[in-house]
């Protein structure tokens, strides 16, 4: 008994790292790996599940701050070992998805993309019903704060681009969505992506985190190719030590010449 007591952390363990998530998923969660982002309240773990958060709910495709929410969601927890937890009452929505709270590196995942304003209370019973009061103060938190989705205006800030700028112009843009048509001087990769560089005295950039670096890849788009090439790139330009910047969403944001 006494060895079986001091060998079960290790069985644990195991059982959490190596059997599928849908085997652990009957248990009441555990530590995954994130294979990859859907958008700001869904993933997929290893072994193929989907995951939806519990309790909140972001912008889709096409609607106000989807982009960020993504991307936020994306520096959360892409590509790193989280903790799920799952709900014991609902384990799955009608979509076949594994409902979850999900932390990473110590930070309330489903809380803090509502705190940003980069996501909306969702209460839907049994499982919303959990944690609804800490959600429902950290979505007054952000409302107060006018952060994201509450911000006065966000629906003007988030219409589609319909003007086209050189990258000198950008820095008289901060806040815009704007198409940006130039040539790129410099192609550089980091870590977390590859940053265009256009010729112009502000060293206007266009950003392409991995995410969208593996959707180009898929479609035969190498980024490190853009050098040299005139572009036109479309998104909402922000300011990042005092030069402007841009994040690109989507291939479709990238129109070669």
């Amino acid at each position: 008994m006494n060895l079986f007591c001091r060998c079960l952390p290790f069985l644990l363990f195991i059982l959490t790292v190596f059997l599928p998530p849908s085997a652990v998923a009957k248990e009441a969660g555990g530590y995954f790996f994130v294979e990859y982002v859907i958008d700001g309240d869904t993933i997929i773990i290893n072994g193929g599940e989907k995951v939806r958060y519990i309790g909140m709910d972001t912008p889709e495709e096409g609607e106000p701050f989807y982009g960020e929410a993504k991307e936020r969601n994306s520096r959360l927890v892409g590509g790193k070992r989280v903790r799920l937890v799952f709900c014991e009452a609902q384990k799955r929505d009608k979509y076949g998805r594994l409902l979850a709270w999900v932390y990473s590196d110590g930070v309330f995942v489903n809380r803090t993309l509502v705190s940003e304003g980069l996501a909306r209370r969702l209460v839907i019973p049994p499982c919303g019903l959990v944690n609804y009061k800490e959600l429902k103060r950290a979505e007054e938190e952000a409302r107060s704060k006018k952060l994201g989705l509450w911000a006065s205006g966000t629906p003007e800030r988030h219409r589609a681009a319909k003007k086209t700028i050189t990258p000198q112009e950008a820095s008289g843009h901060i806040g815009q969505r704007v198409n940006v048509r130039g040539t790129v001087s410099a192609v550089k990769k980091r870590r977390d992506g590859v940053f265009l560089v256009f010729q112009g005295r502000d060293g206007f950039t266009a950003i392409v985190f991995s995410e969208l670096l593996r959707e180009l890849n898929k479609a035969e788009r190498d980024p490190m190719g853009f050098k040299g090439r005139v572009l036109t790139v479309t998104g909402q330009i922000r300011s990042y030590h005092g030069h402007p910047e841009m994040i690109l969403k989507r291939p479709a944001d990238i129109k070669e010449e």
